[in-house]
This record gives structure tokens, C-alpha cells and sequence, in this order.
């Protein structure tokens, strides 16, 4: 009798394997012995998953792009307005998960680096593209719920800068992390008179 396989557990594995290599080094020098090795198996063995590294790429920024709307999308669906006392701790409790996530959360980690590459691999650029349309299009439609519809599209493009800002630079340790419970009430800070 043949043995069954789970070809998208295999795969998915193989992408965990990747991410656990680009903690050591660039996703650029990685290669896919590289890859292989870390997934506990032949090169030969990945080849059958995988055709080459920039599929591996691809599928990568594809899980980025699904994991991180389907963790916003999820902290708004178990958080309710009504529990906070105003809108700007909402939003500030929500900008607190972007930046520090939740304990034991497992965060794609090449999201600058994929960033970066979306300006040399044109099905990079479009991934990265359709990531970003579908968090402004999730953000569009979290603000409205909040604020209802006196604000749109612009004020989640600006979230969007927001978000992106605060994961890159709260990933990279650029910054302190000691605002991290009230970024928006310090950016507040700066339009008062």
C-alpha cells in the first residue's frame, strides 16, 4: 500500500524550514540545500514540492500576505469598540498588536526583505501589492465600523503607512517599543496646537 503524503503539509513545512533560515541570513543567500537541510530532508526530495527558489519566494510572500490578514482580521472580529473607552484606545490597543504581536504568535519574518525584492521581481511587486490593497480594503472597512462614514479610503492608506511602519521597525528592534500602547495618542501629540 502507498504511502499518503500531505503535499500542502510538505510544502507548508518547507516554508516553515525557509523562515527559520532567513533568521540567519538574507533571504537572497539562502539556498535551497539550504532550505532542505533545515526541513530535514534531500535537496532532490524538495525539488518535487518546489520547482525552484523563487517559488519558494513566491509561496513565502503569499503565506506572509494570508498570515498577516488573517491575524488583523482576526483581532478585530474578537475585539469589541464598546470595551474600550474611546476610539483612540481601540485603535491604540489594535496598533499595540501590530507591533508586538501576541505571545507565542510565530510572525513571518522577511517582510522587509520581501518588500525590497518587490521592486527587482514583478510577481513579487504584485503579491506585495495585493497584500496591501487587502489590508487598506480590511482597515477601510474596520474604521468605518468605528468611525462610520465620514472617513474611507485615505484614513486607511494612512494606517496602512502606520501599520507597515510600526511592524518593520517594532521587528527590527529600530525602535524602543516604549510607546507602543499609545502610538496614535503621541502622534496626536503633534497636530494639537
Amino acid at each position: 500500500m502507498p504511502i499518503i503524503v500531505d503535499k500542502d503539509a510538505v510544502r507548508e513545512e518547507i516554508l516553515m524550514a525557509f523562515q527559520r533560515c532567513i533568521v540567519r541570513k538574507p533571504m537572497t543567500n539562502i539556498s535551497l540545500r539550504d532550505i532542505a537541510r533545515e526541513a530535514g530532508m534531500s535537496h532532490p526530495k524538495l525539488l518535487n514540492y518546489f520547482t525552484d527558489k523563487d517559488e519558494i519566494i513566491l509561496s513565502y510572500c503569499k503565506y506572509t500576505r494570508e498570515f498577516m490578514s488573517e491575524k488583523c482580521t482576526e483581532w478585530f472580529l474578537s475585539h469589541d469598540r464598546r470595551d474600550y473607552p474611546s476610539n483612540l484606545a481601540f485603535m491604540n490597543a489594535f496598533m499595540e498588536y501590530v507591533a508586538s504581536g501576541k505571545e507565542g504568535e510565530f510572525r513571518p519574518n522577511a517582510t522587509t526583505q520581501t518588500y525590497v525584492l518587490a521592486q527587482y521581481n514583478g510577481d513579487i511587486r504584485e503579491l506585495v501589492t495585493g497584500e496591501f490593497r487587502e489590508w487598506r480594503e480590511l482597515m477601510e472597512t474596520c474604521l468605518i465600523s468605528i468611525y462610520g462614514e465620514s472617513v474611507g479610503k485615505n484614513e486607511a492608506e494612512a494606517m496602512m503607512i502606520l501599520i507597515a511602519g510600526t511592524f518593520i521597525c517594532n521587528y527590527n528592534h529600530a525602535l524602543t517599543g516604549n510607546i507602543n500602547g499609545n502610538i496614535l495618542g503621541y502622534l496626536g501629540n503633534l497636530t494639537k496646537s
